[in-house]
Protein backbone atom coordinates (compact mmCIF):
# COMPACT_ATOMS: atom_id res chain seq x y z
CA UNK A 1 0.00 0.00 0.00
CA UNK A 2 0.91 3.61 -0.83
CA UNK A 3 0.41 6.04 1.99
CA UNK A 4 -0.58 9.54 1.83
CA UNK A 5 2.66 10.96 2.95
CA UNK A 6 4.50 8.81 -0.07
CA UNK A 7 4.96 9.22 -3.52
CA UNK A 8 3.93 7.14 -5.97
CA UNK A 9 5.55 5.36 -8.79
CA UNK A 10 5.03 3.29 -11.75
CA UNK A 11 7.57 1.81 -13.81
CA UNK A 12 5.70 0.88 -17.48
CA UNK A 13 7.63 -1.47 -19.65
CA UNK A 14 6.40 -1.04 -23.64
CA UNK A 15 4.57 -4.10 -23.28
CA UNK A 16 2.16 -3.07 -21.02
CA UNK A 17 3.45 -5.06 -18.05
CA UNK A 18 4.03 -2.26 -15.25
CA UNK A 19 5.12 -2.10 -11.89
CA UNK A 20 3.77 0.07 -8.55
CA UNK A 21 5.47 0.80 -5.60
CA UNK A 22 7.25 3.87 -3.87
CA UNK A 23 8.91 6.47 -5.43
CA UNK A 24 12.02 8.60 -4.03
CA UNK A 25 14.34 10.79 -5.87
CA UNK A 26 13.15 13.25 -7.84
CA UNK A 27 9.50 13.97 -8.89
CA UNK A 28 9.82 13.51 -12.64
CA UNK A 29 8.94 11.21 -15.63
CA UNK A 30 11.88 9.50 -17.49
CA UNK A 31 12.29 6.98 -20.70
CA UNK A 32 15.17 4.77 -21.39
CA UNK A 33 16.36 1.03 -22.26
CA UNK A 34 15.77 -1.17 -19.00
CA UNK A 35 18.65 -3.12 -17.48
CA UNK A 36 19.49 -5.19 -14.36
CA UNK A 37 22.49 -5.15 -12.77
CA UNK A 38 24.03 -7.82 -9.75
CA UNK A 39 25.93 -5.30 -7.58
CA UNK A 40 25.82 -6.25 -3.93
CA UNK A 41 24.89 -3.92 -2.04
CA UNK A 42 28.20 -2.07 -1.98
CA UNK A 43 29.15 -0.35 -5.55
CA UNK A 44 25.89 1.57 -6.46
CA UNK A 45 28.05 4.91 -6.09
CA UNK A 46 30.11 3.75 -8.79
CA UNK A 47 27.38 2.10 -10.64
CA UNK A 48 25.59 5.22 -11.23
CA UNK A 49 27.99 7.49 -11.87
CA UNK A 50 29.30 4.90 -14.68
CA UNK A 51 29.52 6.61 -18.29
CA UNK A 52 28.48 3.00 -20.09
CA UNK A 53 25.35 3.28 -18.45
CA UNK A 54 23.99 7.00 -20.04
CA UNK A 55 20.46 6.58 -20.75
CA UNK A 56 19.69 3.55 -19.18
CA UNK A 57 17.24 2.85 -15.92
CA UNK A 58 18.98 0.55 -13.45
CA UNK A 59 17.09 -2.40 -11.86
CA UNK A 60 19.41 -3.63 -8.67
CA UNK A 61 19.13 -7.18 -8.30
CA UNK A 62 20.19 -7.07 -4.80
CA UNK A 63 17.21 -6.66 -1.87
CA UNK A 64 18.68 -3.33 -0.35
CA UNK A 65 20.33 -0.36 -1.97
CA UNK A 66 21.58 2.98 0.28
CA UNK A 67 22.99 1.39 2.96
CA UNK A 68 26.66 3.09 3.02
CA UNK A 69 25.22 6.55 2.01
CA UNK A 70 27.23 8.83 -0.90
CA UNK A 71 30.82 10.15 -0.31
CA UNK A 72 31.87 13.22 -0.50
CA UNK A 73 33.15 14.26 -4.19
CA UNK A 74 36.99 14.37 -2.63
CA UNK A 75 39.69 14.80 -5.52
CA UNK A 76 43.11 12.95 -5.65
CA UNK A 77 46.43 15.11 -6.70
CA UNK A 78 45.71 14.38 -10.14
CA UNK A 79 41.97 15.84 -10.03
CA UNK A 80 40.28 12.57 -10.19
CA UNK A 81 37.30 12.12 -8.13
CA UNK A 82 38.00 9.15 -5.77
CA UNK A 83 35.24 6.85 -5.56
CA UNK A 84 32.94 8.24 -8.41
CA UNK A 85 33.14 6.56 -12.38
CA UNK A 86 32.75 10.16 -13.49
CA UNK A 87 31.53 13.98 -12.06
CA UNK A 88 28.00 12.88 -12.32
CA UNK A 89 24.85 10.28 -12.26
CA UNK A 90 24.27 8.95 -15.64
CA UNK A 91 21.54 6.81 -15.29
CA UNK A 92 18.11 7.99 -16.10
CA UNK A 93 16.23 6.38 -13.14
CA UNK A 94 16.93 3.53 -10.81
CA UNK A 95 14.52 0.49 -9.66
CA UNK A 96 15.09 -1.67 -6.45
CA UNK A 97 13.40 -3.75 -4.13
CA UNK A 98 14.02 -1.73 -0.75
CA UNK A 99 15.84 1.61 -0.24
CA UNK A 100 17.49 2.01 2.92
CA UNK A 101 16.84 5.75 4.40
CA UNK A 102 19.05 5.72 7.27
CA UNK A 103 22.60 4.60 6.22
CA UNK A 104 26.21 3.90 8.41
CA UNK A 105 29.30 4.49 6.87
CA UNK A 106 31.91 7.20 8.53
CA UNK A 107 32.19 8.68 4.87
CA UNK A 108 29.09 9.09 4.22
CA UNK A 109 27.84 12.80 3.75
CA UNK A 110 24.47 12.40 2.26
CA UNK A 111 22.18 9.91 1.32
CA UNK A 112 21.30 7.95 -1.85
CA UNK A 113 18.01 9.96 -1.82
CA UNK A 114 19.18 13.27 -1.37
CA UNK A 115 22.17 12.70 -4.10
CA UNK A 116 19.13 11.64 -6.86
CA UNK A 117 17.13 15.02 -5.53
CA UNK A 118 20.72 17.11 -6.34
CA UNK A 119 21.03 15.46 -9.88
CA UNK A 120 17.23 15.16 -10.62
CA UNK A 121 17.35 11.21 -10.84
CA UNK A 122 13.71 9.42 -10.12
CA UNK A 123 13.71 6.40 -7.95
CA UNK A 124 10.96 3.66 -7.25
CA UNK A 125 11.59 0.88 -4.54
CA UNK A 126 9.33 -1.98 -3.29
CA UNK A 127 8.96 -3.61 -6.69
CA UNK A 128 9.58 -7.28 -7.28
CA UNK A 129 12.84 -6.96 -8.85
CA UNK A 130 13.57 -10.93 -8.99
CA UNK A 131 10.37 -10.86 -11.33
CA UNK A 132 11.57 -8.12 -13.56
CA UNK A 133 15.05 -9.51 -14.35
CA UNK A 134 13.44 -12.41 -15.26
CA UNK A 135 11.08 -10.51 -17.63
CA UNK A 136 13.83 -8.46 -18.91
CA UNK A 137 16.00 -11.80 -19.56
CA UNK A 138 13.11 -13.70 -21.22
CA UNK A 139 12.42 -10.14 -23.72
CA UNK A 140 16.44 -8.87 -24.74
CA UNK A 141 15.20 -5.88 -24.48
CA UNK A 142 12.91 -3.48 -22.76
CA UNK A 143 12.24 0.10 -23.19
CA UNK A 144 10.06 1.78 -20.74
CA UNK A 145 8.86 4.62 -18.68
CA UNK A 146 9.97 5.51 -15.14
CA UNK A 147 7.96 7.79 -13.43
CA UNK A 148 7.44 9.84 -9.64
CA UNK A 149 4.69 11.57 -9.14
CA UNK A 150 4.41 14.14 -6.12
CA UNK A 151 2.16 13.01 -2.87
CA UNK A 152 -1.09 14.42 -4.25
CA UNK A 153 -0.65 12.61 -7.63
CA UNK A 154 -2.92 9.71 -9.21
CA UNK A 155 -1.10 7.73 -11.82
CA UNK A 156 -2.76 7.17 -15.37
CA UNK A 157 -1.66 3.31 -15.66
CA UNK A 158 -3.48 3.42 -19.35
CA UNK A 159 -1.69 6.97 -20.48
CA UNK A 160 1.12 5.29 -19.67
CA UNK A 161 0.94 1.98 -21.01
CA UNK A 162 -0.09 3.95 -24.41
CA UNK A 163 2.85 6.36 -24.09
CA UNK A 164 5.39 3.34 -23.48
CA UNK A 165 4.13 1.58 -26.54
CA UNK A 166 5.12 4.66 -28.57
CA UNK A 167 8.36 4.38 -27.44
CA UNK A 168 11.38 4.67 -30.04
CA UNK A 169 14.02 1.97 -30.14
CA UNK A 170 16.22 3.98 -27.73
CA UNK A 171 19.20 2.05 -28.42
CA UNK A 172 19.70 3.89 -32.02
CA UNK A 173 20.62 7.17 -30.39
CA UNK A 174 24.76 7.68 -30.53
CA UNK A 175 25.07 8.17 -26.67
CA UNK A 176 29.34 8.43 -27.11
CA UNK A 177 29.10 12.05 -28.21
CA UNK A 178 27.36 12.91 -25.16
CA UNK A 179 29.44 11.31 -22.77
CA UNK A 180 32.75 11.78 -24.56
CA UNK A 181 34.93 14.69 -23.86
CA UNK A 182 34.43 17.67 -25.80
CA UNK A 183 38.56 18.72 -25.80
CA UNK A 184 41.71 17.36 -25.08
CA UNK A 185 42.51 16.54 -21.79
CA UNK A 186 46.02 15.91 -20.03
CA UNK A 187 47.49 13.91 -16.93
CA UNK A 188 51.17 13.79 -16.09
CA UNK A 189 52.93 11.55 -13.19
CA UNK A 190 56.61 11.90 -11.79
CA UNK A 191 58.69 9.71 -13.56
CA UNK A 192 56.42 8.51 -15.79
CA UNK A 193 56.96 5.94 -18.11
CA UNK A 194 55.11 6.35 -21.04
CA UNK A 195 51.96 8.05 -22.53
CA UNK A 196 48.80 6.46 -23.47
CA UNK A 197 46.40 7.71 -25.54
CA UNK A 198 42.88 7.32 -24.60
CA UNK A 199 39.93 7.45 -27.20
CA UNK A 200 37.29 8.54 -24.48
CA UNK A 201 34.26 6.63 -25.87
CA UNK A 202 33.19 7.31 -21.59
CA UNK A 203 35.83 6.47 -20.01
CA UNK A 204 35.43 5.42 -16.08
CA UNK A 205 37.74 7.08 -13.66
CA UNK A 206 38.79 3.76 -12.51
CA UNK A 207 41.02 3.58 -15.74
CA UNK A 208 42.69 6.96 -15.12
CA UNK A 209 43.38 5.42 -11.71
CA UNK A 210 45.22 2.51 -12.53
CA UNK A 211 47.03 3.99 -15.60
CA UNK A 212 48.32 6.48 -12.83
CA UNK A 213 48.98 4.73 -10.37
CA UNK A 214 51.32 2.60 -12.86
CA UNK A 215 53.28 5.86 -14.28
CA UNK A 216 51.60 6.27 -17.34
CA UNK A 217 50.72 9.99 -18.45
CA UNK A 218 47.48 9.96 -20.17
CA UNK A 219 46.21 12.07 -22.81
CA UNK A 220 42.49 12.14 -23.47
CA UNK A 221 41.02 12.88 -26.88
CA UNK A 222 37.21 12.69 -28.36
CA UNK A 223 35.87 9.97 -29.96
CA UNK A 224 35.75 11.99 -33.31
CA UNK A 225 39.11 12.52 -33.30
CA UNK A 226 41.02 12.47 -36.51
CA UNK A 227 43.29 9.68 -37.08
CA UNK A 228 46.04 11.97 -38.54
CA UNK A 229 45.75 14.02 -35.02
CA UNK A 230 46.00 10.94 -33.32
CA UNK A 231 49.28 10.00 -34.69
CA UNK A 232 50.89 13.50 -34.62
CA UNK A 233 50.83 12.94 -30.52
CA UNK A 234 53.04 10.39 -31.71
CA UNK A 235 51.22 8.22 -28.50
CA UNK A 236 53.28 5.00 -27.02
CA UNK A 237 50.31 3.43 -26.60
CA UNK A 238 46.60 3.79 -27.78
CA UNK A 239 43.25 2.82 -25.06
CA UNK A 240 40.14 2.30 -26.94
CA UNK A 241 37.76 2.93 -23.62
CA UNK A 242 34.39 1.67 -22.76
CA UNK A 243 30.83 3.59 -23.38
CA UNK A 244 27.35 3.30 -23.68
CA UNK A 245 25.18 2.26 -26.84
CA UNK A 246 24.41 -0.06 -29.68
CA UNK A 247 28.29 -0.85 -31.49
CA UNK A 248 26.18 -1.29 -34.77
CA UNK A 249 25.82 2.51 -34.93
CA UNK A 250 29.58 3.70 -34.53
CA UNK A 251 30.72 3.26 -37.99
CA UNK A 252 33.12 6.12 -37.90
CA UNK A 253 34.66 5.18 -34.76
CA UNK A 254 35.19 1.80 -36.55
CA UNK A 255 36.79 3.40 -39.39
CA UNK A 256 39.48 5.04 -37.20
CA UNK A 257 40.20 1.84 -35.38
CA UNK A 258 40.55 -0.25 -38.72
CA UNK A 259 43.47 2.53 -39.58
CA UNK A 260 45.13 2.06 -36.20
CA UNK A 261 45.19 -1.52 -36.83
CA UNK A 262 47.54 -1.27 -39.40
CA UNK A 263 49.82 1.19 -37.30
CA UNK A 264 52.47 -0.43 -35.05
CA UNK A 265 51.23 1.08 -31.66
CA UNK A 266 50.45 -0.67 -29.03
CA UNK A 267 46.51 -0.86 -28.36
CA UNK A 268 43.90 -2.08 -25.48
CA UNK A 269 40.32 -1.98 -25.72
CA UNK A 270 37.94 -2.30 -22.97
CA UNK A 271 34.28 -2.90 -23.18
CA UNK A 272 33.11 -0.91 -26.11
CA UNK A 273 36.65 -0.31 -27.41
CA UNK A 274 37.07 -4.20 -26.88
CA UNK A 275 33.81 -4.91 -29.40
CA UNK A 276 34.76 -1.84 -32.01
CA UNK A 277 37.75 -3.71 -32.18
CA UNK A 278 36.48 -6.89 -33.36
CA UNK A 279 34.33 -5.19 -35.81
CA UNK A 280 37.32 -3.81 -37.30
CA UNK A 281 39.14 -6.58 -37.43
CA UNK A 282 35.82 -8.89 -39.13
CA UNK A 283 33.93 -9.82 -36.64
CA UNK A 284 29.96 -9.89 -36.12
CA UNK A 285 28.28 -8.52 -32.82
CA UNK A 286 24.92 -9.60 -31.63
CA UNK A 287 22.85 -8.15 -28.22
CA UNK A 288 22.91 -10.82 -25.58
CA UNK A 289 20.05 -12.32 -24.10
CA UNK A 290 20.72 -12.83 -20.76
CA UNK A 291 23.64 -9.53 -20.49
CA UNK A 292 26.39 -9.85 -18.05
CA UNK A 293 25.96 -7.12 -15.35
CA UNK A 294 27.13 -7.12 -12.20
CA UNK A 295 30.73 -8.48 -10.30
CA UNK A 296 31.70 -12.10 -9.38
CA UNK A 297 31.67 -13.40 -13.50
CA UNK A 298 34.37 -15.90 -14.20
CA UNK A 299 36.12 -15.78 -17.47
CA UNK A 300 38.78 -18.18 -18.95
CA UNK A 301 41.50 -17.79 -21.28
CA UNK A 302 43.06 -20.14 -23.42
CA UNK A 303 45.63 -21.64 -21.11
CA UNK A 304 42.43 -22.57 -19.00
CA UNK A 305 43.34 -19.67 -15.97
CA UNK A 306 40.28 -18.42 -14.69
CA UNK A 307 39.28 -14.51 -13.03
CA UNK A 308 36.95 -13.10 -11.62
CA UNK A 309 35.59 -9.92 -13.73
CA UNK A 310 33.29 -7.28 -13.23
CA UNK A 311 31.19 -7.16 -16.07
CA UNK A 312 28.87 -4.53 -17.28
CA UNK A 313 27.73 -5.44 -20.99
CA UNK A 314 24.46 -6.70 -23.27
CA UNK A 315 26.44 -7.45 -26.64
CA UNK A 316 29.18 -9.94 -27.64
CA UNK A 317 30.96 -10.70 -30.56
CA UNK A 318 30.75 -13.69 -33.13
CA UNK A 319 31.83 -14.97 -35.93
CA UNK A 320 35.33 -14.38 -35.10
CA UNK A 321 37.27 -13.67 -38.39
CA UNK A 322 41.09 -14.57 -38.40
CA UNK A 323 42.43 -11.44 -39.64
CA UNK A 324 45.49 -11.74 -37.47
CA UNK A 325 43.20 -12.07 -34.32
CA UNK A 326 42.34 -15.01 -31.74
CA UNK A 327 40.03 -15.34 -28.86
CA UNK A 328 41.64 -14.40 -25.91
CA UNK A 329 39.18 -14.74 -22.72
CA UNK A 330 36.09 -16.43 -23.06
CA UNK A 331 33.11 -16.42 -20.20
CA UNK A 332 33.31 -19.58 -18.38
CA UNK A 333 29.49 -20.18 -18.02
CA UNK A 334 28.38 -19.43 -21.19
CA UNK A 335 31.30 -19.68 -23.41
CA UNK A 336 30.85 -15.75 -24.69
CA UNK A 337 33.62 -14.01 -25.76
CA UNK A 338 35.09 -12.34 -23.80
CA UNK A 339 38.78 -10.89 -25.18
CA UNK A 340 40.45 -10.60 -28.38
CA UNK A 341 44.45 -10.57 -28.86
CA UNK A 342 46.68 -10.29 -32.31
CA UNK A 343 49.37 -13.16 -33.01
CA UNK A 344 51.77 -10.22 -34.56
CA UNK A 345 51.32 -7.24 -33.11
CA UNK A 346 50.52 -5.74 -29.17
CA UNK A 347 46.87 -5.28 -29.91
CA UNK A 348 44.50 -6.80 -27.41
CA UNK A 349 41.30 -5.75 -25.93
CA UNK A 350 38.60 -7.34 -23.00
CA UNK A 351 34.89 -7.08 -22.84
CA UNK A 352 34.70 -7.06 -19.21
CA UNK A 353 36.59 -3.89 -16.85
CA UNK A 354 39.44 -5.13 -15.85
CA UNK A 355 40.15 -1.98 -13.75
CA UNK A 356 37.86 -2.89 -10.88
CA UNK A 357 37.48 -6.56 -11.45
CA UNK A 358 38.21 -8.30 -7.66
CA UNK A 359 39.61 -11.89 -6.75
CA UNK A 360 42.75 -13.68 -5.93
CA UNK A 361 44.55 -13.42 -9.24
CA UNK A 362 44.42 -9.66 -9.81
CA UNK A 363 42.89 -8.98 -13.35
CA UNK A 364 43.44 -5.97 -13.13
CA UNK A 365 47.24 -6.13 -13.10
CA UNK A 366 47.68 -8.57 -15.95
CA UNK A 367 45.91 -6.80 -18.13
CA UNK A 368 47.53 -3.55 -17.51
CA UNK A 369 50.87 -5.38 -17.30
CA UNK A 370 50.39 -6.63 -20.05
CA UNK A 371 49.55 -3.41 -22.01
CA UNK A 372 52.42 -1.41 -20.28
CA UNK A 373 54.68 -4.40 -21.42
CA UNK A 374 53.58 -4.11 -25.09
CA UNK A 375 54.67 -0.37 -24.51
CA UNK A 376 58.28 -0.98 -23.32
CA UNK A 377 58.98 -3.24 -25.77
CA UNK A 378 57.68 -1.28 -28.46
CA UNK A 379 60.09 2.05 -27.13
Amino acid sequence: MIYKTEKPAILMLDSGLYFKGIGFGAVKKVSGEIIFNTIPGSGYVELLTNPTNKGKIIVCTYPSIGNYGVPAKLRDEYGILKQFESDSIHINGLVISEYCDTPSHYESIKTLEEWLIEEDIPAIQWVDTRRLTQYLVQNKTSMGILQVFDQNSKPNIQALREEAKKLKNLNKRNLVEVVSTKKVKTYSCENSKATVLIIDLGVKNGILRVLLKKKMDIVIVPHNFYYNNIMELRPDGILISNGPGNPKIYSEIVNLIEKLLNTETPMMGIGLGHILIGLAAGAEVYKMKAPHRGGRTTVKNSTNQCYITYQNHGYCLKSLKENGFSEYFHDKDDGSNEGLIHKNKSIFSVLFNPEGSPGPLDVRDIIFDKFIESIKVKK
